[in-house]
């Protein structure tokens, strides 16, 4: 069965995942100031889940797609946008791990 968007929307990456995945010996958030270099201008909480528009590889957990639809920012930190995960999936084609 499909589990609602709101059954999930507690998960957190879990940093210990994501540094072995990485290879990375430590991980932080970037600053307001590198976000806003990177995506030219969107402020951190509102960049839209396509860092495929700035150049970056996409990874999202397996678990996304136990949702029918997503939900995130949109540009604004005030103005969300929903759509079918499996149409995400198609127009980011992240690489998909377990991070959470």
């Amino acid at each position: 069965p499909t589990r609602r968007s709101s059954d999930l929307a507690d998960q957190k990456f879990s940093s210990g995942k994501v540094k072995a995945l990485l290879g990375a010996k430590d991980i932080r958030f970037a600053t307001e100031e590198e976000v806003s270099g990177i995506t030219k201008g969107v402020k951190p909480g509102a960049v839209p889940p396509f860092g495929n528009l700035f150049g970056l590889e996409v990874i999202t957990d397996k678990t996304l797609y136990d949702n029918e639809k997503i939900v995130f920012n949109a540009g604004e930190r005030t103005f969300s946008v929903a759509m079918k995960s499996e149409d995400y999936n198609k127009l980011v084609m992240p690489r998909l791990e377990s991070i959470v």
